[in-house]
């Protein structure tokens, strides 16, 4: 395909950062006779987001010595460099003078693939389907997309059918008309592309939990999380931590070990969630569950009792968890008006030797 993509101004004017981290002049280990050269130089983004200018302003030098950390290598005063793919790059300047002493300066270009193109993939007008759309300032020959769902494509915008309620890793790789390459991932549903708020509205959110009480080696109470008697059934009033396999949140009974009847691990959102669709994706560790247990999303200040859950008109979305398995579910939900929401677990373990141990929980919202 020989179509080259113009910046589209209206989305987003992509740009290049320059990372200067940590900028330095390092040390010489060398015992040359003479004045060193002194060494700096400024770096100048172009148009093309992967060519810099190096404006060379050292002085007392006879000779100039520029690698770029790419394998490549200068020796012109001022410089210009292309690079091939975005990542970081450490650039040093060594200054060479007449009586062969050296200084050198080291500088970190960042060519991030997030800010070379924005990518966005938003409703097509038909059911479940969205258009990927490119905004950049580079001028892009072609785009290998690879959807998430076994499917790929080469169009430089494509559009894409999506399964219903269900979250994918799209990942796009643009090569410019000069060679350069950047990769761009985005998480996508039917809807179009995600934007994760966890920390905006949910406090603890893993991984590695952090526990408010704690007794004994392994078992706590988990942080920033209301977690009720039903659940603290272990030790010392413990219930709703387990140092084991990782800080985890957790739901135990195992053995001989007292019911969990009706427990409950909730949080109400720190801020009101504006309108909008969103995915509730909560990671474990293991879990096994024999009687019941959900996954909870209300518009309540409580979540419901376990045996409710499935009726209550307050919930937004809640997930049934049974077996051992998956250890990675999505829970979609919609915002109708603004306002806040409670999250947890509601769950009722009788028989022997149930348990889960959440690692993470992640909340993103539909782009609009």
């Amino acid at each position: 395909m020989n179509k080259i993509l113009k910046p589209i101004l209206f989305l987003f004017c992509a740009a290049t950062i320059v990372a200067c981290e940590k900028d330095r002049v390092l040390p010489i280990d060398n015992t040359e006779i003479g004045e060193r050269p002194f060494v700096d130089y400024e770096i100048v983004a172009k148009d093309d987001p992967f060519t810099f200018e190096f404006k060379n302003k050292s002085t007392n030098f006879k000779a100039m010595e520029w690698r770029f950390g790419d394998d490549s290598l200068s020796r012109e005063v001022s410089p210009t460099h292309l690079f091939l793919k975005d990542g970081k790059y450490e650039v040093v300047l060594t200054a060479i003078s007449e009586t062969g002493a050296t200084a050198k300066k080291l500088v970190v270009v960042k060519i991030d693939a997030e800010k070379v193109a924005k990518v966005v993939a938003l409703p097509n007008g038909t059911a479940n389907t969205v258009k990927f759309r490119i905004a950049t300032t580079a001028q892009v020959k072609s785009a290998k997309w690879d959807f998430g769902d076994g499917t790929t494509s080469t169009e430089l915008e494509p559009a894409k059918a999506y399964a219903d309620g269900k979250l994918f890793t799209a990942k796009v790789v643009l090569t410019t008309i000069n060679g350069s390459q950047a990769t761009v991932s985005k998480l996508v549903s039917s809807n179009g592309t995600l934007e994760e708020v966890t920390t905006q509205f949910i406090k603890n959110a893993g991984p590695k939990f952090a526990a408010s009480e704690r007794v004994g080696g392994r078992w706590g109470v988990v942080a920033d999380w209301r977690v009720n008697q039903a659940v603290r059934q272990r030790e010392g009033g413990m219930g709703g931590w387990d140092e084991w396999e990782g800080n985890s949140m957790s739901m135990e009974k195992w053995g001989g070990e007292p019911d969990i009847v009706n427990g409950k691990i909730e949080q109400t959102s720190l801020v009101e969630l504006p309108v909008g669709k969103y995915f509730y994706v909560l990671q474990f560790h293991d879990f096994q569950v024999k009687d019941k247990l959900y996954n909870v999303i209300s518009k309540a200040n409580n979540l419901p009792d376990v045996n409710n859950v499935e009726t209550d008109a307050n919930v937004l979305g809640f997930l049934k968890l049974s077996g051992n398995g998956p250890l990675n579910s999505t829970t979609p939900f919609e915002i109708k008006e603004v306002r806040k929401v409670t999250f947890g677990f509601a769950a009722t373990f009788q028989q022997s030797d149930q348990n889960f141990k959440l690692t993470s929980i992640k909340l993103y919202r539909q782009d609009k």
